[in-house]
């Protein structure tokens, strides 16, 4: 039986829930509800932008990480490919 410590079981259900948020964005820009919209205070952005990326650039959405002076992203943008 495979134990998984109440760390990691943590930044699995944060994960899945900044996925879900930032999908969720994806969805508003997908379907025309919004033209851009941004994701603030993401703990895991590096991983989420990985994994969104595939997904929202098939449906002709980009994930952009949004880099604060301290030179760390915890943001993103999400908006229609083709718009700066």
């Amino acid at each position: 039986m495979e134990h998984t410590n109440g760390s990691s079981l943590d930044v699995r259900h944060a994960l899945d829930r900044e996925v879900e948020l930032v999908m969720s964005a994806v969805d508003l820009v997908a379907s025309g509800g919004a033209p851009s919209t941004q994701v603030i205070g993401l703990r895991l952005t590096d991983s989420v932008i990985e994994i969104v990326r595939p997904m929202a650039e098939a449906r002709g959405v980009l994930v952009d990480p949004m880099w604060g002076p301290d030179e760390t992203t915890k943001d993103v943008r999400v908006h229609r490919a083709g718009t700066s």
